[in-house]
């Protein structure tokens, strides 16, 4: 595997990370319906806004982790050429 490869999984795992973290929060979130759960200084909205954004975070990660991949490294060279300048010694330009 690439760097460029590890890249793509490393983006999409934290997508995932993301996504379970808007699960916990939900979670949370809906469990203060009973009023002797969690902090009552902090209203359940709130809870459900930061669940909301780490979904949103995730799904974009897991989304866009190709375009992500292309932002950073560029292009993908197709594999017949890479092998082919391998094989010459010759230096990519």
């Amino acid at each position: 595997m690439r760097a460029r490869d590890l890249f793509g999984v490393a983006v999409r795992c934290f997508g995932i990370w993301n996504m379970t973290q808007a699960a916990y929060w939900a979670f949370y979130a809906a469990m203060k319906f009973n009023p002797t759960f969690g902090n009552p200084k902090i209203p359940q909205e709130e809870d459900m806004a930061i669940a909301m954004f780490y979904f949103a975070l995730g799904l974009v990660l897991l989304i866009l982790a190709d375009p992500i991949v292309r932002a950073v490294y560029g292009a993908q060279i197709p594999s017949a050429m890479r092998t082919s300048e391998q094989d010459s010694g010759e230096p990519p330009a």
